[in-house]
């Protein structure tokens, strides 16, 4: 991936005085229900930079890279999990992927957003609309992906997320993601919270610990105001037998590189491949869709590749 440049001296600023990017991981009430906390800040600011968007495409797929930034921490060594959202709104959905190591990525399928006139507010429901979310993990050494669908139940995608798991997966799950922005439109806060019900998790508990995170500040205005994750947990869980367990990384990450989408391009068919070394256009621009970093191949550099294959 090619490194996105924010070219905002205030932004960059403001991403370093604030709570680094990351996730907490801790249990509550003896352990029967695990919880996530997000603050992704920076993580939103990179996307949004490498792939040019405006306010509102930043407003969904940003949310989107939190809630996946949570996902991330479902997981375990060289698994990943694609959450795809295709919604009939202007956005027509999205789709985001996450390793294990808290790496992010993804893009929307339709940007910038064609709006018959400018939207109320920033909810994403009517940006999405009507659809469907799955989710498909991919384990290492398993011989196929597994994948679960719901339907869309908002089109926002922390509501989304806790219908799912409640639809496929039968666990009572809450997701909270928020994003925040300054008066100039600049990203100034990003955080999500994931909370799960664990084996012995009483109805009571959960019920409890719901209407704490329902009635939490939105986690986006809370992380711009330069409060820190262990800020957050401490505050709003003291009375849950909070159980702090770890502390792991996110960022927005795509391991694609020149080489990578060289050898795409090579493995091309041979006709069509000695068509574009003979007629360009030059430089050849393959753009990654998932991170928005944009490779340059020379006249050169695809005619060295014809020569390659036809030693093959």
């Amino acid at each position: 991936m090619l490194e996105p440049s924010l070219n905002d001296d205030t932004l960059q600023k403001r991403l370093k005085a604030l709570c680094p990017d990351g996730l907490t991981i801790f249990t509550l009430e003896g352990d029967t229900i695990r919880g996530i906390l997000s603050s992704a800040t920076t993580m939103v600011a990179m996307m949004r930079a490498a792939h040019g968007l405006g306010l509102l495409e930043t407003e969904v797929l940003g949310r989107a890279f939190v809630a996946s930034s949570l996902l991330s921490a479902t997981i375990k060594g060289e698994d990943r999990v694609v959450m795809k959202v295709e919604g009939d709104g202007p956005a027509q959905g999205f789709s985001v992927e996450c390793n294990a190591f808290g790496d992010v990525r993804g893009r929307l399928f339709k940007a910038p957003f064609a709006l018959d006139s400018p939207p109320g507010s920033l909810d994403t429901g009517p940006l999405v609309g009507a659809g469907s979310i799955m989710l498909t993990r991919f384990m290492a050494g398993a011989t196929e992906p597994v994948s679960g669908r719901a339907e869309l139940r908002s089109g926002r995608i922390a509501e989304d997320l806790s219908w799912y798991y409640h639809v496929s997966e039968q666990t009572r799950t809450l997701f909270k993601v928020g994003l925040h922005f300054d008066a100039e439109g600049r990203v100034a806060g990003a955080g999500g919270l994931f909370l799960q019900a664990m084996p012995g998790a009483s109805d009571e508990a959960l019920d409890r610990v719901e209407r704490l995170a329902y009635g939490m500040d939105p986690l986006g205005e809370t992380f711009a105001s330069g409060a820190t994750r262990m800020d957050v947990c401490l505050r709003s869980f003291p009375f849950f037998d909070y159980n702090h367990l770890d502390e792991r990384t996110t960022r927005f990450y795509c391991g694609c590189s020149k080489d990578r989408l060289g050898a795409y391009i090579g493995a091309l068919p041979a006709d069509e491949l000695a068509d574009m070394a003979s007629d360009g256009p030059f430089p050849l621009t393959v753009t990654c869709h998932n991170c928005g970093s944009a490779y340059t191949f020379s006249k050169e550099e695809l005619e060295e590749m014809v020569r390659y294959r036809t030693i093959q």
